[in-house]
């Protein structure tokens, strides 16, 4: 079974999430409606990963990597993953229409960060987890 194109859409997406949060945290204020772009980005990764964590639950055993090339704790982890970002990307989100408030400028740049931080790990761990595993 190939999911390589799955995995391949999940790492496109993230990827392309990463220059479009940047322009989002410089829009400040205006973060809720710039990150949307972003938001749709994860939820294309979301989509591909789940449609490949599917694939690998159907099977009984569900395969584990390793020894399988790829397998759901894979999956598993990079939607927790993006779960966490996404949960970052809501906290900034409520907190940057507040600013300067002084604890809002806290949480937007404490939740700003953590996205800016795992969005790249997120993109290592696609590749390292469901896209080498499947071109060797």
């Amino acid at each position: 079974m190939k999911l390589l194109p799955q995995a391949t859409a999940a790492k496109v997406a993230v990827d392309s999430a990463i220059p479009l949060h940047v322009t989002a945290i410089a829009a400040a204020n205006g973060y809720p409606a710039a990150v949307s772009a972003v938001v749709t980005a994860l939820t294309t990764a979301v989509t591909n990963i789940t449609f490949i964590q599917t694939k690998l639950i159907i099977k009984v055993p569900p395969p584990i990597a390793p020894p399988s090339k790829i397998g759901v704790n894979v999956t598993g982890a990079i939607l927790a993953q993006i779960s966490t970002v996404l949960g970052a990307i809501t906290a900034a989100g409520v907190a940057a229409p507040l600013m300067p408030e002084p604890a809002s400028v806290t949480t937007f740049g404490t939740s700003t960060g953590i996205v800016t931080a795992q969005l790249p790990l997120i993109s290592a761990a696609i590749t390292a987890g469901l896209i080498t595993p499947q071109t060797f």
